[in-house]
């Protein structure tokens, strides 16, 4: 009585995993676009997120006459060199009331996740300024798209 040789021969094997090398060789490069793509969304949701929360905060009365009175610019910055997380945190300590009332709003502060800011030489920085009696929300360092310049967006 024979026994008959059930399984995979070595040929078939080889190829399968040639086939799996091709597959893995012409997709990840998309999947690891999708992926920072992905994280780029978040980090820029953020910042809109919190570009509105100092609309937001200017709007009221306390905070606005606050700025009135400065009768300059205010700035936030996310802190981070090249090829670094950048953060961004508020402090309660702080003597700039729309910085407290952002303290309480952004826990804890912010860090960005996706490789297109890190590897970014331009920082993220929100210029609040009056125009007119209108708070206006500019953020410089804004990139929309993965490998994207960085430019500057209105709120």
């Amino acid at each position: 009585m024979r026994k008959r040789n059930e399984g995979f021969s070595m040929v078939e094997l080889v190829i399968v995993l040639a086939l799996m090398g091709v597959l893995m060789v012409v997709l990840a490069p998309q999947y690891l676009k999708y992926v920072e793509h992905t994280k780029l969304q978040k980090d820029n949701t953020a910042i809109d997120e919190i570009a509105e929360n100092i609309k937001m905060a200017c709007a009221q009365e306390e905070i606005a006459e606050w700025m009135i009175q400065q009768n300059a610019p205010v700035e936030f910055r996310f802190i981070g060199g090249v090829k670094e997380t950048k953060t961004i945190v508020f402090s309660t300590t702080s003597s700039n009331l729309l910085e407290k009332e952002l303290a309480g709003v952004v826990d804890g502060g912010y860090q960005t996740v996706s490789n297109t800011y890190s590897i970014s030489a331009d920082a993220v920085e929100f210029v609040v300024r009056n125009e007119s009696g209108v708070f206006v929300v500019y953020v410089n360092g804004y990139i929309d798209e993965a490998d994207g310049e960085a430019g500057t967006r209105r709120f």
